[in-house]
């Protein structure tokens, strides 16, 4: 199934197969997924965890993501001068409206981490947003 890896990295050109994608009726996404936990779980042979590392095999795909979307806030927050995102808004192909509800709604459960918590402090995210919105209406 390597090879078929290597067909989805060259047509798609990066490696996070969704987990139920197939390929040439091959079930890939599962098949990585498996690699991945036996990496987790040390059963992972080192020559095989290096041909997929060749191909970025992301081994901890949910920090990814999370960086990856943090990246895309920074971009919007330096185009726009804030960080107030709409949360119907894409953002180079990703909801990133809705990821920055999510985040505001893992702080107020208690299930944001600190140093993300303090990432996006310092691109000024609004954790109240109706309140700042009312502020902000009322200044006018």
């Amino acid at each position: 199934k390597y090879r078929l890896l290597v067909q989805f990295y060259e047509r798609e050109g990066h490696s996070n197969v969704p987990v139920r994608h197939v390929e040439d009726g091959e079930n890939l996404g599962v098949w990585l997924t498996t690699q991945r936990t036996d990496k987790k779980n040390g059963k992972l042979d080192a020559s095989k965890q290096q041909r997929l590392e060749d191909l970025n095999v992301s081994w901890e795909q949910l920090a990814d993501q999370w960086e990856r979307k943090y990246r895309l806030l920074v971009q919007f927050y330096e185009r726009e001068g804030h960080s107030n995102v709409p949360v119907r808004h894409v953002e180079d192909g990703e909801n990133l409206g809705v990821w920055l509800t999510t985040q505001r709604t893992d702080k107020k459960n208690g299930k944001l981490d600190a140093s993300k918590q303090q990432r996006l402090e310092d691109l000024n995210v609004s954790w109240e947003q109706l309140a700042d919105q009312w502020e902000r209406k009322y200044r006018l």
